[in-house]
């Protein structure tokens, strides 16, 4: 955690105080204990708890001397002339200068800061992989990657409705704005404090054509400096679907030691084509082991709480199936994800016109579809409309065709506002790359025009190219794409089919390890169990969700004999912030 004030006299002691808190909270293991620092002329000052470096190669996240400090957290790489390097950016001293000079260059999920006497640069991912927050305060501010800890130093518990409609409707705050009214998400790219340092922050462009062989030789050498972090073991998660394999035959072109895993059942169609790929890579394959504190279907209330106070709403449980209630031994993994492949393939419906492009982005995110809808009262539902529509003129008035603004969503409000805090919520027990969500690799999945991104191009290209194996290897619920939106509306009736499936067999009686105090009995639908609880929730409790949430709607949700995956949704992204406050 990060101070700054404008007439000095910043003290690190109430950092100090709410991190010891925090890590009381939390069942996490760090073993370095709190450190703190603060600039000669007291306009800067920092506290921080960062992982044993016995457990992460050795590397330590902070430098300070006397005049100095340099810090980063994640996984960040750098470039220089078309290479990229995964050690430099492990030192902290290669953040001590000012950050013109280091900043540009660096790409990866990840944050970092410099601060001397008179200043201070803070800097995230620009694709907003890594969300920072702040707190402003009179003559200053406080920024930390945890925003319960910046609630904490606002000693405020008010709640923002705008955050909490976007989550109960979408499962994620639009403007990845924590629940927390006092707290904000720091604008990603750089941020200067007692400078006039600026750093633009360029939006990739859509179209212009693909280059196959740059794109994969962007994506291998992408993936070759992520994995480059000496005495940390690397794992490619690795499902039926289009991005972990892409991910998979950069891995493999690479030459890194590398072992594959899939979640599920051994009978899923996701791990039997998980088992396949890895073999064909040669690599080991195994199912990602339950927590053993048991997970959100077992601990749903310490499931909330954790991710409260790791993500304070900016994540939901919805999708928190792979979020972890304990700590973790041994070196700490870097998981290659495939996430942020998406864009290349056209995630959100296209629309011509402003009004339609805003109608069915709102409908898309909030998973409304004839006969069913999210569980907003008129209130949440305006709250989230608003955004949208606020959102999609902020495009349009930047030069936006209203036909771009499905593919500027995912780019803007899905991935960095989504994605980043959901992999936040796992950093203590690993980092998670995602290299097709590269500040580099970005431009090359939108390259190829809209249609083809349907036609999933990119990846057919790229897979080409390093693997043309893959391409005929299976792929879960069919082939590749043609393209038509017909067979893509029936791809993804099938995905949703095969998830809701695959809960049904993946969550009974899967709990291991000692039983916490407010652990559930499986029986035959752990689901109903976690409905209970949002049912008491719903009949005893003011929680403020409801001011924006339709009580008859969620309590008719509640009452479905056999909801179907986007109904569990709903009531997942409610029990994640009633559950939390639960007693």
């Amino acid at each position: 955690m990060l101070r700054w004030s404008k007439e000095g006299g910043a003290d690190p002691a109430a950092a100090t105080a709410a991190l010891e808190r925090l890590l009381a909270a939390l069942p996490l293991e760090l073993g370095g204990g709190i450190e703190t620092w603060v600039a000669p002329d007291g306009r800067v000052a920092a506290a921080w708890a960062s992982h044993d470096p016995e457990v992460v190669g050795g590397v330590a996240y902070a430098q300070a001397d006397a005049d100095s400090l340099g810090l980063f957290s994640g996984r960040p790489i750098t470039w220089a002339s078309g290479r990229a390097d995964g050690r430099s950016p492990l030192d902290p001293t290669h953040y001590l200068g000012p950050a013109a000079g280091w900043a540009p260059p660096l790409d990866g999920r990840a944050a970092a800061a410099s601060a001397r006497a008179g200043r201070l640069e803070v800097w995230s991912d620009p694709l907003g992989a890594y969300p920072l927050y702040v707190v402003e305060t009179s003559g200053g501010c406080w920024i930390s990657n945890n925003p319960e800890l910046l609630r904490d130093i606002a000693g405020s518990r008010e709640m923002d409705r705008r955050a909490l409609a976007s989550l109960a409707g979408g499962g994620w705050p639009l403007d990845g704005d924590p629940v927390w009214s006092h707290v904000r998400r720091l604008a990603p790219g750089l941020r200067s404090f007692g400078t006039d340092a600026r750093l633009p922050n360029p939006r990739p462009a859509l179209g212009g054509g693909l280059d196959p062989e740059a794109a994969a030789n962007t994506l291998v050498e992408t993936v070759r400096a992520l994995a480059d972090w000496p005495g940390r073991p690397s794992v490619v998660p690795v499902t039926g679907g289009r991005d972990s394999r892409v991910i998979l035959a950069a891995a493999r072109a690479t030459g890194i030691e590398f072992t594959a895993t899939t979640g599920g059942d051994a009978d899923d169609e996701d791990v039997l084509i998980g088992a396949e790929l890895a073999r064909w890579a040669g690599v080991p394959h195994t199912l990602i082991e339950p927590d053993p504190g048991g997970d959100m279907w077992t601990q749903p209330r310490r499931a909330a709480q954790t991710l409260m106070l790791t993500c304070a709403g900016t994540a939901s449980l919805a999708d928190a199936a792979g979020f972890p209630l304990t700590s973790r031994t041994g070196a700490l993994p870097l998981w290659h994800t495939g996430q942020g492949g998406e864009i290349g393939r056209a995630y959100y419906p296209a629309r011509r016109g402003r009004t339609r492009a805003v109608r069915a982005l709102e409908r898309a995110f909030t998973g409304r579809r004839p006969g069913r809808r999210p569980p907003l009262n008129s209130r949440g539902a305006r709250l989230v409309r608003s955004r949208v529509e606020a959102w999609a003129d902020e495009q349009l008035a930047a030069g936006a065709r209203a036909s771009d603004l499905a593919d500027l969503f995912y780019l803007t409000r899905r991935m960095g506002t989504w994605a980043g805090p959901t992999h936040g919520a796992v950093e203590w027990v690993r980092d998670s790359t995602s290299a097709l969500w590269s500040a580099r690799v970005v431009p090359h999945l939108l390259a190829p025009a809209r249609r083809e991104r349907e036609a999933e191009r990119f990846h057919r290209e790229v897979l080409a190219l390093l693997a043309p194996e893959l391409l005929e290897l299976p792929l879960a619920g069919g082939g590749w794409r043609s393209g038509s939106a017909a067979r893509r509306r029936a791809e993804r009736a099938a995905r949703l089919a095969r998830r809701a499936a695959g809960e049904a067999r993946g969550r009974l009686g899967r709990q291991t390890g000692p039983a916490a105090p407010d652990a559930v009995d499986s029986g035959t639908d752990p689901f109903s169990a976690v409905r209970e609880l949002v049912a008491a929730a719903l009949a005893n409790g003011n929680h403020p969700v409801f001011d924006v949430v339709d009580r008859t709607h969620v309590a008719r949700l509640l009452a479905t004999a056999s909801p179907d995956t986007m109904r569990r949704y709903y009531v997942w992204r409610v029990a994640t912030v009633v559950l939390a406050d639960a007693e």
